[in-house]
């Protein structure tokens, strides 16, 4: 079972390693720091969520995430992140930025990885 196409999600936890190692080295990018994570938080976070449901849940590689979990997910994320941690720590602030970057995740999310594995298979040819 492939579960998920691995090459997406290695390429974003990849962007998401570097640009946490630049910051460490001291490399600072304006843009990236300020929503690079957002942008990659919901693809990779629901990456996660779509091969557990996949492996554990039903158990093909042809199940796709509900869209309205993916709003679900954004919604909750927004919740925590822009609403509820800046209210009991000052070092998180709102931006609404941020919430359009998670939008933006979900739907790369959507579009190029929430999609049935064994679907493109049959669309070459190859049978799963």
């Amino acid at each position: 079972m492939g579960t998920l196409s691995r090459l997406p999600i290695v390429v974003l936890a990849a962007v998401f390693g570097l640009h946490q190692g630049g910051r460490l080295l001291g490399l600072r990018l304006t843009w990236a720091d300020a929503w690079l994570d957002d942008l990659l938080c919901l693809p990779l976070i629901l990456a996660l969520v779509l091969a557990v449901h996949r492996t554990w849940r039903v158990g093909h590689d042809r199940y796709v995430l509900p869209v309205v979990q993916i709003v679900v997910v954004w919604i909750m994320v927004t919740l925590v992140f822009e609403l509820a941690l800046p209210l009991v720590d000052a070092a998180f602030t709102s931006d609404p930025l941020d919430v359009a970057a998670y939008g933006v995740g979900a739907v790369f999310f959507q579009i190029f990885l929430n999609r049935p594995i064994g679907a493109a298979r049959l669309v070459r040819g190859v049978s799963p």
